[in-house]
Formats: C-alpha cells, structure tokens, sequence
C-alpha cells in the first residue's frame, strides 16, 4: 500500500441559496408572474377598501389590515428567494417600512404629524423588527456580543468553525493502464527548413489509468529501411506531459514527444511509476514532410490582350497531390481543382480495402512516402483588361496532409499580373491640312492608351502621290518617331513638308498596338489670296448722274475670303469689310448723300492667311442719289397726346439739301396737307399743329424734293399715330377729413386716388413742426399710396402722368399724419412715498410673511404687459406680467426678509408691442419672523417622582427683543394641555425651568407655539426644534427567553428587557466584570467559548434607574471535534483485495458518536482529486475511548460529517439556538 500526501483545499461556499420550489417544478419567470399576480390583487383589494370607507373611526383597522398584507408578501418573497427578486432581509425591512409611510399616507396624511400615532407605529415596528431579527438569528446569524469579552462577533463563525472536524482519507484502487499512440488519428507532418535541423512537431501518445516513468519508441527510415531505438525519460516526460484529463470515469495523461525527421514512428515499450509495464496498442504512423507549393511567373508581370500567360506550379510533398488554387480577374473569383499530380512513374503506396474506409497498409517498403517534387504548367490566355491573380488555396498529399494557404501573404503562392488594352492611333480626320511655304503644318493625333505614345509616321512626297493612287504597296519616301507624353498638351505633330503622311505603327507605355482610320493626312502647299476687281458704275432712273457701282470680284485661295475696303468723302473716310465664300462674287455699294466717293480695296484674306495680304484697288465716282425721308424712331409708332398740346418728330433726311418736305395729318377723314421749305441738315424735328379735339392722327410724309429739283414721293407705310386723350390727370388725398394715426419709428401709407395713365410723377410738401421740405414719388398704382415715416402735414403740389400734367384737387390736397402716444406706468396716488430722486418710490415696512400689494396705473390701448426685476440682497429676479385693465395691483414678495427693490424697466401695450423703456423703482424693507428653537436635546429621560430642579431647558431666540412666548405641556396619556405665556424677554439664550412635577410613567412634550418681537411681527412655531420630549419610566429590568442552563459554543443567548432604551448590562464571565449597552428591548449574547456566565445589573435613563437581577447564570460547554488521519489529506493506493486503516481522534467529554461518509474519488482537469457523490452514510455510536479505528478494501473519499459527545455535537443542529 502507497500513501501520499496532499495539500488540503479550502471549502467552496455558495453564498447565493436555491430557490425554495426548484425551478424545474416552476419556472423562474412562472413564479414572478404569480408574485406579479399577488401584487395586483393586493393593490386592488386596497383600492376597493379606500372607496368603501369614508370613516376615520376605521382607517386605523384598514391600515393595520394593509400593513399585514404588505408584511405576507414581502416575507413570503424572502423565504421562497425567487431568482431576480431574491434579496437581503433588511432591504424587505425598508420596503415594509417604506410600504407602511406610503399606506398612512393615502389613508390621512395628517397622521404623520399625530405623534401618539408616530408612537404607535413605531411601537408596531420595533416588536415586528425584534421578531424579523430573533428569526433572522435563528436561520442566518448575525453580529452579536461575545460572553467573554466586550467585541462583536459572527456568530455562525463560532458555530460553524471547521476546525471541529478535520483532515480526511482517500483510498485509490490501481487498475490495469494501456498506452496509445497517436490516439486521435491526427495528420502529421514536418515543416520545411533551410537550416540542417528541421523543426520538431509533437507526437502524442495517450496514457490511461497511470503515469509513465519510461517510453520506448523506434523510427524506421523511408531510404534506407533501418529501424532505430529511441527512450524517453521521467524527466523528459515531465517537461512534455500535457493536463491530466478525466473521461468516462478514468484517468488519462497525454504525453507528446518531440521529432523532428521523417519517418514511420512505432510505440515499443512503456513503464508505469512502479516499475510495471503498460499495455501498448500496436500501431504505427507515418510522418514525412508538409507539402508545399511555389508559383514561377515566366511571364512577364504587365501583359496585353491577347498575349499568352505562362505559369509553372512547383509542388513538393509525397504524390499523389491535389491542389486547389483561385483564378480571379478583378473581382471575378474561380476556385480551380487538380487532382492526381505527381511525377512521372512514381511509386503508389499500397492501399488496404476495409469495411470502414480505404487506407494505407503497412508494409515494409515505404520508398513512396519519400519526398518528390513535381511541376505543373498553368497556361493562361489575356483576354480582358484586368488585373489577374492566382493563389494556392490548399495542398494536399496521399496522407491527407493538408496546408492550407488562404490567408497567406507569401508571394511564393500568390502571383499578380496586369493585362492592359493595346493603344490606338488615327488623324482627327482625313481633311487636307494646308500651310504656307516655308511654315510647319500641325497634324492633331488621336490617341487611346497610357502614356507615353511611341508613333511611327511614313511620308510620301507630294510628286509620287499625284502619279501613283496606290500608297499602300509603296514604299514611304521617309520615316521618323514621335513620343508623346502628355495627350491634351502633345497631341499634333509637326511637319515641315507638303505631301502625303501616313501612320505606321503605335505603342504605349504598355503594349504594342493598331492603327485606326483615318490614318492618312495631305498636306498641301497653300499660296497667298489674289483678287481681280471689277467695277461697273449705277446710273439713276429719273435724275441725271449716278447713284453708285457694281463691283465684281474673282479671287484665288483657300476660302472663306474677307476683302477690307473704304469709302471716303470729304475728308471722312469709312472703313467697309465683306465675307466671301465663293471664288467669284458681286457687291453694290450706294452712297446715301451725295458727293465724290473715293472707293478703295487695300486687304485680302482667306482661311489660311488670316492676317490678310495687302492689296492697293481704287477708284472714284461723283454720286447724286436721289432724296429720301423716315420717321427716326422706327419702333415706336403711337403715341400719345393731351388736348392742345403738341407732338414733336423727328425726322432722317437723306439725298442733296436743301429740302422741301411734304407731310400730312389725317383725322376723323380729313387730310390737312403741311410743306416745310428749305430744311438743311440731314434731320429735323417736325411738330404737329396743336390738337384741339381728342381721336387718333395720323402723321404721314408724302413727298421730298433735293436742291436739285429731283423728288421722290415717300413710302406711304411709314406714318406716326397719336392719340389724343380728352382728360388730363388729376390727384388727391383720400380720406383728408381724417388724422391717420401710425406707430412712432414705423412708416405709414398715405392714400392717394388718381386719374390718368401709369406712372404718375406726384410732387408735395412736408410741413412738420420746425421745417418744411418738398419731395417728389413716381406712383404707378392709381390707388396707391404715399409712403412716409414723420407726423406732420402733407401737401400735394404737381402731378404728371405718362403723357401730361394735370391738376391737384383743391379740396383733397392735404392730410394730417400722427403718432399713436406710447404706453407709460406710474404707481397709484396714496400706495407710495415720492422720494427726491426722479421716478423712485418708497413703499411701508412690513413683516416677512404677510400679504402686501402696490397699485399701477397704465396709460395706452389695453392689454399691457409689464416687465420688471426684483432686487434682493442674495438674487435677481425677472418678472412679467400681462394687465387688462389701467388700473392693477401686483403682489410683492415678503417671504424673505431684507431691503428688496423693484425696478419697472419697459411697458408694452396692443399697439407698440416691442417693449418701451420706463424709468420707475420702488424699494420696499421686510422685518424677519421672529425664531425660537430649543437649544437641548429632542428627549430628556427622566424617572419617576424625581424633581425637575437640576435641569435646564435653554431655548434660542432670533428676532428685535423684547419677546413673548407661548409654552404648550402636554401629557400623552390623558391628552391633557397646560399653556404658559411669558412676557418681556430679552435675552436671545432663555433658560426654561418647568415647574411641572412629573408623578406618572408616560411621555410628556413641550411645545414653543409661538413668538412675539418687538416690530409686532409674530410666528406660530412648528417643527422638531419647537418640541421636547420627557419620558418618566419606572426601574429597568431582564429575564431569559429560553428555559435551559447548560449550552454549547455557538449558542444564542437572548434576554427580554423592560423599561427605556438604552440600558446598561453588567455581567460576570469567569470572574471577569463586563458591561454592554442595549439600544434594543432585546439583547443577544453568543457562546464563544466555554466558560459561566453571570448578569448581575440592569439599569436604564442614564445609568440612573437600575434593577436587581437574580439567578440569571448560563454554563457554556466547548463544541466536541473529530479528528481523521491526524488532521490531514491522506491518499491511500492499494491494489484490489488489500485493506487499510482509517483512524479518528475525538476531543470532547464521552461518550462520543460520529457519522461519516465515503463518497466518489474524482479528479479535475488539475489532476486535482476531490470527492464526488455520496456512495454510503454510517453513523458509529457509544465511543467512550478518544480514538477509533475503520478498516475498508473499498475505494473512495472517507469524511467525518457530524460528531457529538455527552453536550454538544458538530454541526449544531437547526432546533438550537
């Protein structure tokens, strides 16, 4: 038998308990919808019995029946601990607490200032909380005072201390072990290294049931056949066993042992720790090096369309392979499979068909697990413009080794080229380009592709050309190259000679490419323009002379043709060009006057010579045209016109003066005939007789005759029309009787009626109160209006409409324009005194607390709305407020005391809504309440039939002395009220001595109710500064809550007490004096070790009001202790029919009785062994000896659970306290 020792493990507590009904008989959320459902039901019951009771006498029975309900749930939610509802007791404590203020509340919320029902409740609560902790004592312990010493202690740390029962026996029986190579059937395989040594991977081996101390294994090489021998160690094992496992109720180890070349590795031998050999599982693997593969781009990186892709795929590993790699052009993904790749004659492994699945036998030539490396050739063709990509997803050999490359980066597998479009190149067009002699023709090229452009262009003389049609099959007189790099900047060429050029051949930064049509150009020597000028002169009709010439020209050039000429006479030259387009053409130029012309040509051009060649062609003419007249303004033939007025036109004159002009007026069919002899000048102005009836005249020219005596009778279209209106506009002011009123800063609309036609010019005058200004305003609206912004008189002088001027009416000339008044604000006569500085009022003391208001008056259109600040000493405040009426009062604060102001700072009223700025402050000084608070404490405690005479009441005073008081003394008992009024104080600190003698046990309050200064200003006091309390209680006495003497350590001790709280307790521990003091009714000691104990004093108020105490001694006993394999962890391993001892020392008065266990020997992912279930429970009785001895052939964990002796036992049990 092998025993050891281990480390002992501390008790894993749940502090958190399981719900009282297990969640699989009710659901966690079923349950919370019953609590739901409870709640509702109690919420309804309560708003039932609100609505049926309008008695106070039975507002006291419906709180306590609330209170109950409120009480059951909140206990029955404690006790049940429904997940998500489970809380501390003390937060169901506040929430009854809480549940009690809101209940009183709803019923009579003055209840929370009946002190006898504040007693009340509080009584109510103090017994329902002494019960709540007593209980709570008894199931969850808590903080109490130790009997030997004066310090808190947890009581269920004394009772629940685990050093009354330690240490425990495990007993392991060993079984059969088995080792297993490569357990999982993982795939295996060596990485690749450039060094000598290649990394090493792990080779598990799985150990069941036991521990190695030795390994065998052995290698057998693939070249040559040998098989070597290879031990591993206890102190290489340790470093490379992995955590100990437990699966199925065994115990299992893995060990992974480190190799680092290739071979078939076989499992020979193993021993356990004892030296005992362990069962090996005859199997073998195979292990050869992880495939791998690496692309060889034999082409270039950057490819074009149609060009060929060759890539080599090298693939190294044991044949044969499979590879699956991805093909993507732009974002357009193939994923590609080859299979069965291996070199050529290469040797197969034997393959074992079995009912399960097909693998590789074993045998003892193994040349085909050798590596090999063979090459794959992916040929690819360029067939878009895209980038390409091939990568190596995964590679797999005959092993099912299989590398996965996905997220791989390494450019040995992945491979990127781009294919581009091939480039084009043509002429923009196949139009003959003409250039000068001696000058460069530029040819423009366009081009596709990325630049730069290689272009290769052929020439072909002009001569060969002209004698043979076909280009193509000549030769080119000449070739060059041009690179272009920039095609918006560099897309011409330059040449130098006339002839026929040709494109060639094109390429880019890219590829090579193709030349499209038009990929010709001629170019043709052009020479510059010439002109012949012909001229033939124009004789007139009727008149001797000429009126002007024919000029015939034939030109030579490349059209269009621009031909620059001048005509000059008299010294004013004027300078004439025309646009030719065809080769021969004809011009008529006829002076308007008459004279001798000088008509010369002096310039010539045409497409290719722009700036034109010199040309020197003239000749003169002496011209008599025949005479002519027009109305100037062609466009604007009717006009309008006034009754008497006239009408002037002009007129353009042209042929040799003087003139004679022969016009007529036609109206309501009558023709009056008018000539004008003489006129000179080349225009004149023609005014119309004055109109004397309104209608339509028609103003015709009828003849012209030059000094010549040639004449010519006018075209009878060209002709004037007036109309004539019968009514001349007028003007006037609408509404004169009437003052309009407008707001002061804003404009204002002056209505107007006028007659007449659109626009009207309307001239006035502004009479304000100091000056006088005229002003004019163009109105085309006859209903318009004049727009102003000051008050005064206006005065209408001229109007004028779109024809003529009229005439203002006498009795609408003038209209008066004025402000609204702005609104203003004073204060009402008598509610406030005047103070010298302008606008400031003072307004009479008052006391902090009573009501006060000031009276306003307004002035404006109704409503107002007022806006002002109130000014204290600590704030700021803004105010509004909207009136209706002119008279208002407005409340002044007097909640606080101090000097506080009231600045009126702008009014608004229905007509000027943007507030106006006001000047008015009144101030206003509010006296303080006078104060009075009591300065001792809330309670004094007192006893019974002792004289009030030691003891002062002081009270604090604030305020203008001197005071009066009112005192109220009241009795609870018999509602009894004694009131006291005392006069004339001047001190701030009064000392009150109460002449009352205090015979009875009860609660006696004084109350300040209330408080006179010297301003008059009084104060009912309330509040708990304003009450006292004395309690009068009798001698304070104790006495147990239990029966027994004789207790154990851990035990509860709790006594009763009476009288007022605190008390003073005075006990004897073992002859040692202690005192404690109680703020509670009860009081709980805790047996924390053995010993007597003895209370001898109570007392209370002080220490004053003591009570004698007999016969109140307890006897405390020591809890007993077991004690198995002298207090330690011990694990014992035996083999199957042996037996071992378990020994247990007992401390303890006999006789003694112990229950123990033996459980499951588990052990955890630590290898850590702990007890599992429970297999067996015996309990040994009647021990009167210290020590006891059990011997057992049985596996598992043995624990002592329960021990008692003759007064006690471990774990105490729930009946004790």
């Amino acid at each position: 038998m092998a025993v050891r020792r281990v480390g002992a493990r501390p008790r894993n507590l749940d502090n958190e308990l399981p719900p009282l009904i297990p969640v699989n008989i009710c659901s966690a959320h079923q349950q919370r919808i019953i609590v739901s459902a409870i709640f509702c039901v109690i919420t309804a019951f309560k708003v039932y019995n609100y609505i049926h009771c309008n008695e106070a006498a039975s507002l006291l029975g419906i709180l306590t029946k609330w209170c109950i309900l409120d009480a059951s749930l909140f206990l029955g939610l404690y006790i049940f601990r429904i997940p998500w509802l489970q809380k501390s007791l003390w937060f169901w404590i506040l929430c009854l607490i809480l549940s009690l203020v809101v209940n009183a509340t709803i019923l009579q919320p003055r209840w929370i200032y009946d002190v006898g029902l504040t007693k009340y409740i509080l009584d109510f609560l103090n017994s329902f909380y002494m019960i709540i902790r007593q209980q709570y004592i008894r199931l969850k312990g808590e903080k109490v005072r130790a009997v030997s010493k004066e310090e808190d202690i947890l009581i269920d740390v004394v009772r629940y201390n685990s050093s009354h029962i330690v240490g425990k026996h495990s007993v392991r029986l060993l079984p059969y072990a088995t080792a297993k190579l490569n357990p999982d059937d993982d795939k295996l395989c060596l990485q690749r290294s450039s060094s000598k040594k290649n990394p090493a991977i792990k080779l598990p081996i799985l150990f069941n049931k036991t521990s190695p101390k030795s390994i065998r294994y052995s290698r057998l090489d693939f070249e040559t056949g040998d098989r070597t021998m290879h031990d591993v160690y206890s102190k290489e094992i340790e470093q490379h066993r992995m955590t100990d496992v437990v699966h199925d109720g065994g115990y299992l180890e893995y060990v992974d042992i480190p190799v680092n070349q290739p071979g078939v590795y076989q499992l020979e031998e193993a021993l356990d720790k004892d030296g005992m050999g362990i069962k090996i599982y005859k199997r073998d693997i195979t292990i050869v090096y992880c495939p791998m593969a690496n692309f060889i781009l034999k082409s270039g990186p950057n490819l074009c369309i149609e060009d060929e892709i060759h890539v080599d795929l090298i693939l190294q590993g044991v044949p044969p392979l499979n590879v699956i790699y991805e093909r993507r052009i732009n974002n357009y993904v193939t994923n590609m499979t080859i299979d069965s790749i291996g070199p050529e004659h290469y040797i197969t492994p034997p393959i074992r068909s079995d009912q399960e699945a097909m693998t590789l036998a074993s045998s003892g030539n193994y040349q085909w697990a050798r590596d090999q490396t063979t090459e794959v050739q992916l040929n690819l063709s360029a067939e878009f413009d895209a980038d390409y990509w091939l990568k190596v997803l995964q590679l797999q050999d005959v092993l099912n080794n299989t590398i996965s490359y996905k997220n791989d980066q390494n450019p040995n597998v992945n491979v990127r080229f781009s294919v581009y479009t091939r480039p084009t190149a043509s002429f923009e067009s196949d139009t003959s380009i003409y250039v000068r002699p001696k000058q460069p023709a530029k040819i423009p090229l366009k081009l596709q592709g990325q630049e730069p452009w290689n272009v290769k262009i052929g020439y072909w003389l002009e001569e060969v050309t002209e004698n043979d049609d076909d280009v193509n099959i000549m030769k080119p007189s000449e070739e060059f190259n041009i690179t272009i790099n920039d095609p918006e900047t560099e897309n011409t060429i330059r040449v130098q000679k006339p002839g026929m050029y040709r494109i060639l051949s094109v390429s880019d930064s890219n590829c090579i490419g193709s030349v499209l049509a038009p990929s010709f150009k001629n170019v043709i020597l052009a020479y510059p323009p010439t002109v012949k000028i012909d001229v033939i002169p124009i004789p007139a009709d009727d008149c001797p002379g000429e009126v002007g010439v024919e000029v015939i020209l034939s030109l030579t050039g490349t059209p269009p043709w621009h031909i620059e000429y001048s005509i000059t006479s008299q010294n004013k030259e004027k300078k004439e060009y025309v646009k030719i387009e065809k080769s021969r053409h004809s011009m008529i130029i006829k002076p308007t006057a008459s004279g001798q012309y000088e008509y010369r040509f002096f310039r010539l051009m045409d497409l290719i010579y722009r700036e034109g060649v010199k040309i020197d062609h003239k000749f003169s003419q002496t011209v008599h045209p025949k005479p002519n007249a027009v109305f100037r303004d062609s466009t604007n033939r009717l006009l309008n016109g006034c009754v008497g007025s006239r009408i002037d036109l002009e007129v353009e004159l042209a042929g040799t003066g003087p003139f004679t002009l022969i016009y007529e007026v036609v109206f309501n069919r009558r023709i009056n005939a008018f000539t004008i002899a003489d006129i000179r000048g080349s225009t004149y102005v023609l005014t119309s007789p004055p109109f004397e009836n309104p209608g339509l005249y028609t103003v015709t020219l009828v003849k012209i005759t030059d000094s010549k005596g040639c004449s010519q009778v006018l075209n009878s279209s060209d002709y004037v029309t007036i109309n004539v209106k019968k009514d001349r506009p007028t003007a006037g002011f609408r509404h004169t009787h009437e003052i309009i009123s407008f707001l002061e800063g804003s404009d204002v609309n002056l209505p107007l009626q006028l007659t007449g036609h659109a626009p009207w010019n309307i001239s006035y005058r502004y009479h304000g109160d100091i000056e006088k200004v005229e002003r004019e305003s163009e109105i085309a609206d006859p209903n318009s209006y004049l727009t102003v912004s000051e008050q005064g008189i206006y005065e209408l002088l001229e109007v004028k409409d779109s024809f003529c001027y009229g005439r203002i009416i006498p009795e609408m000339k003038e209209v008066e324009a004025r402000w609204l008044p702005r609104p203003s604000l004073r204060i009402a006569e008598g509610d406030a005194e005047p103070l010298p500085q302008k606008g400031h009022y003072r307004r009479r003391n008052v006391c902090e607390g009573s009501e006060d208001s000031v009276g306003l008056v307004m002035e404006g259109r109704a409503p107002w709305e007022i806006f002002y600040k109130i000014i204290t000493s600590d704030e700021e405040l803004t105010r509004h407020q909207t009136v209706g009426y002119t008279t208002t009062k407005i409340r002044l604060m007097t909640n606080k005391a101090g000097r506080h102001l009231y600045n009126f700072t702008s009014i608004a009223d229905d007509v000027y809504t943007d507030p106006s700025p006001i000047l008015l402050t009144l101030e206003q000084t509010v006296n303080a309440k006078p104060i009075a608070k009591f300065l001792s404490p809330d309670t004094i405690f007192h006893c019974v039939d002792v004289p009030f005479t030691n003891k002062d009441i002081k009270i604090q005073l604030d305020g203008v002395p001197p005071f009066s008081l009112t005192f109220e003394v009241a009795q609870e008992s018999s509602n009894k009220m004694e009131t006291l009024k005392i006069e004339e104080i001047y001190e701030s600190i009064y000392n009150f001595h109460p002449s009352t003698r205090f015979a009875k046990i009860g609660n006696y309050t004084i109350s300040l109710v209330h408080i006179v200064d010297s301003h008059g200003c009084s104060n009912t006091l309330q509040g708990p500064n304003n009450k006292i309390s004395i309690q009068v209680t009798d001698v304070a006495s104790i006495d147990r809550t239990f029966q027994q003497q004789i207790h154990c350590v851990g035990d509860l001790l709790i006594y009763k007490l009476q009288g007022m709280i605190p008390y003073n307790i005075t006990r004897e521990y073992n002859g040692e004096i202690l005192h404690t003091i109680s703020k509670t009714h009860t009081y709980t000691f805790g047996a924390d070790k053995p010993g007597n104990m003895t209370i001898t004093k109570v007392c209370h108020q002080g220490n004053q009001c003591c009570g004698s105490v007999s016969n109140l001694t307890e006897i405390i006993y020591d809890l007993p202790t077991a004690i198995v394999s002298e207090g330690k962890d011990i694990i014992s391993d035996i083999r199957e029919g042996d037996k071992t001892e378990i020994i247990i020392n007992f401390i303890g008065t006999p006789p003694f009785e112990f229950t123990y266990t033996r459980s499951e020997l588990l052990i955890n992912e630590k290898k850590e062994r702990k007890p599992g279930r429970v297999l067996e429970t015996l309990t040994v009785l009647n021990i009167h000896q210290y020590q006891h001895s059990i011997f057992t052939s049985q596996q598992g964990v043995f624990q002592v659970t329960r021990v008692k002796d003759r007064y006690c036992e471990y774990p105490p049990t729930s009946g004790r306290r």
